[in-house]
């Protein structure tokens, strides 16, 4: 059932002592009822979070409480499904608004992508998908990619986005040609969730869990130029997360 605020703030209009709240600092003895009996708690909110949020709105200022004042007390977001998370480290830690570009070998996570605003859907592979902003371009330009925990897409820069599971990965990081090339951090990322999911060693293909892995793991490669080109950009997402990006050559 809905809890109002009404009844919460006039119990606590005149109980010096509701939940917690020090006698030295009362609650404002005649909060306006009126005003606030429209506030409806979503459904399984407790007694005690209820209390905390009609003390929380009685202190606020009127001119600042709103639906959105009240979504913001108990999802933490301020009622916004677009609102950017919080600081974290990561390849994709940086965080820019739609429209904005970001280098040739870096990924940014962008959180207020108008919906159905990322372009042309180009693959669709281990639960990510791929957006080319300018589909049928040959100039740089933003890619998107969306599958992420957050909600958020991730956007980097690219002539040219294709991607590559992780069967294809091991046959060729481990042909015995490339033995001597060194690993790089999309490599080194690749080998530590190998070894977590797969149980087997470094340089040691998957094997029987690799259906598994491939589940949620694939690589994307970006290309700066279309054409036969030495370097390019690697990027390796894994379980809902942007895990490693670096560059590569032959």
């Amino acid at each position: 059932m809905h809890l109002r605020f009404a009844a919460i703030l006039g119990t606590c209009a005149f109980v010096a002592g509701c939940s917690g709240v020090p006698a030295s600092n009362p609650v404002p003895a005649e909060p306006d009822i009126e005003s606030l009996s429209d506030f409806v708690l979503p459904e399984g909110t407790s007694q005690e979070d209820a209390v905390a949020a009609a003390l929380a709105l009685a202190a606020t200022p009127a001119e600042t409480q709103g639906g959105g004042f009240l979504s913001g007390l108990f999802s933490g977001s301020g009622g916004s499904t677009n609102r950017a998370p919080a600081p974290r480290t990561g390849p994709d830690a940086q965080i820019i608004p739609f429209g904005e570009s970001v280098a040739y070998g870096e990924i940014a996570t962008v959180c207020d992508a108008p919906r159905g605003g990322l372009g042309t859907e180009v693959a669709n592979i281990s639960g990510y998908k791929i957006y080319d902003s300018g589909a049928n371009g040959t100039s740089m330009r933003a890619h998107y990619i969306t599958g992420f925990d957050d909600g958020c897409a991730r956007q980097f820069s690219a002539a040219l986005s294709l991607t590559g599971d992780v069967g294809t990965h091991e046959v060729v990081r481990y042909l015995p040609t490339n033995r001597n090339v060194p690993y790089s951090a999309t490599d080194n990322a690749y080998e530590a969730i190998k070894a977590s999911v797969c149980r087997v060693s470094h340089g040691t293909p998957c094997g029987a869990r690799i259906d598994s892995l491939a589940a949620d793991t694939t690589f994307v490669t970006a290309y700066e130029k279309f054409g036969a080109h030495p370097r390019w950009v690697e990027i390796l997402l894994h379980d809902g997360e942007v895990k490693a990006i670096d560059f590569k050559e032959r």
